[in-house]
């Protein structure tokens, strides 16, 4: 017999006995461990985003009250149910004849004053 074909049938017979031994104790050799975890803590219900409407007139209004751009970022924290002002959501819906202008210093009023999520809803 040739050394080569001596050498793959011994090749072979060790790959089908690590075969054999796997499958025959593999199940023999795991091992169960019984965790007792804690009940997972209930998420926080995220907060409700604060709504600024800049009415046609363009007068503007939180959640619904009258505002000014003088008053809108102590308006917008009073509103906030957040302490962290990078965290509260704020969303912006104007009418389509609000000028830029009005609509640019109501954002700029909101960045100055360290509200960074600031989102626009078209209607």
């Amino acid at each position: 017999m040739d050394w080569k074909r001596v050498l793959g049938l011994a090749l072979a017979s060790v790959a089908l006995a690590l075969v054999v031994w796997g499958l025959l104790f593999a199940k023999m050799t795991t091992v169960s461990i019984k965790v007792d975890l804690p009940p997972a803590a209930p998420a926080r219900p995220a907060s409700k985003p604060i709504d600024i409407f800049i009415t046609p007139e363009e007068t503007i209004q939180v959640n619904g009250k009258p505002s000014s751009l003088d008053t809108l970022a102590r308006d917008v924290a009073a509103a906030s149910t957040l302490r962290d002002k990078s965290q509260q959501q704020v969303m912006i819906r104007a009418g389509e004849t609000v000028t830029y202008g009005t609509y640019t210093a109501v954002l700029e009023r909101l960045r100055g004053a360290g509200w960074s999520k600031v989102g626009v809803v078209k209607d």
